[in-house]
């Protein structure tokens, strides 16, 4: 990556164990809870939970559908998983993405870092739509984000 190339970092801290917030991205029902942006919903989920298994997330809204799809390139279970993203919203270029899973006394600290976007507009949009989805997936754990952790 080159210097000042877009970036994106996301993070929340989740009152639940880092082993079952870090299960979450691999299992089909619960990314299905979580993994899509805003007010979209997730219309289908396929994944293959290996490092070089392929996922495919369809969110939907307004009748619309968008594909996102990828696979994962690295899975250092419950410490980190990286995995590609390709989507519209990508121009269809495949990106990096990198989840690490902290643990804290009281919770798990989740980071995303997301490389390779075109550029700020596709970085600002991608900020909110995984940002909304770490808060997602702080209620697919059973939690909400701890106050004033989010990440801006």
């Amino acid at each position: 990556m080159t210097p000042g190339a877009p970036r994106v970092e996301v993070s929340v801290v989740i009152r639940a164990p880092r082993q079952d917030v870090f299960d979450a991205w691999l299992t089909r029902d619960r990314m299905a809870r979580f993994l899509c942006a805003g007010d979209t919903r997730t219309a289908a989920v396929d994944v293959d939970p290996r490092e070089g298994g392929s996922f495919r997330i369809v969110m939907a809204r307004d009748g619309r559908e968008h594909e996102h799809r990828g696979r994962f390139v690295e899975i250092d279970r419950p410490a980190r998983l990286r995995f590609t993203w390709i989507s519209e919203a990508t121009g269809g270029r495949e990106t990096d993405v990198t989840v690490t899973f902290d643990d804290l006394p009281h919770g798990t600290r989740v980071t995303l870092v997301h490389v390779g976007l075109a550029d700020s507009h596709a970085t600002d949009r991608h900020r909110a739509g995984w940002q909304s989805i770490l808060d997602k997936l702080a209620a697919a754990v059973g939690d909400s984000p701890a106050p004033h952790q989010r990440s801006s």
